[in-house]
């Protein structure tokens, strides 16, 4: 005698019925759109820029997150609410922000609903509204205007975070924000001191005449 193949009994097919709907197979299910709820919500605030202010009061032209930053950061699952105008000194208006799924809103809003808010200089008169939350800015804590904002950080139970503490290694090259900001600030010194100086450094020989070099002493380092 042959022996007969056998053939396993095949599982039951799982289906699903509601009120309103005929029976469905498992397969022929609907996926079932359930919203992602973002990570963590990230919030961008203006540095208060105001260029018909006191010179001591300007603030700070540059933005702690551009759009490019904040379309990866989004692509990984975070929310990013951004100051009405923070960009706007960069370069980078609200719609770029919000072509790129960030959500733009007030000051106010944007600290309420944000659990760790971004800028370049620490906000210390914010700083009441931020309790719980963590601050991710140029804090400078060695030096004595940083020690002044830690101990405001730390008597409003805001999280400091100081993007100038990270260590200078290999690994952490890309945040490195001291080399890449000394970097910017020695060029503009130059363009800055060219301008105020008002004749060449080089020397130059023209069909109008001969200009000599000008003689330059640089004073402080980057790091």
């Amino acid at each position: 005698a042959s022996l007969a193949h056998r053939v396993p009994p095949q599982p039951a097919r799982m289906v699903a019925a509601t009120m309103d709907a005929p029976l469905l197979k498992n397969d022929q299910l609907p996926a079932a759109a359930v919203p992602q709820a973002p990570a963590a919500e990230l919030g961008v605030l203006s540095e208060g820029y105001a260029p018909d202010a006191r010179a001591d009061m300007h603030g700070d032209q540059r933005v702690s997150i551009v759009p490019d930053v904040a379309s990866q950061l989004i692509k990984d699952g975070y929310g990013i609410v951004v100051e009405r105008g923070a960009g706007a000194y960069s370069g980078f208006s609200d719609e770029a922000y919000e072509a790129v799924g960030c959500r733009v809103a007030d000051r106010r809003a944007v600290i309420q609903r944000a659990e760790m808010l971004f800028a370049i200089l620490p906000p210390a008169h914010d700083f009441g509204l931020m309790r719980g939350k963590a601050m991710v800015s140029w804090v400078g804590r060695l030096q004595d205007k940083g020690k002044e904002v830690v101990e405001a950080a730390t008597a409003a139970g805001v999280t400091l975070v100081d993007v100038t503490a990270v260590p200078r290694i290999t690994i952490a090259q890309k945040l490195d924000v001291l080399s890449s900001q000394a970097k910017v600030a020695g060029h503009r010194a130059v363009v800055e001191a060219t301008h105020a100086f008002g004749r060449f450094h080089t020397a130059e020989m023209t069909a109008a005449g001969k200009f000599p070099p000008s003689q330059t002493f640089v004073l402080g380092c980057g790091v």
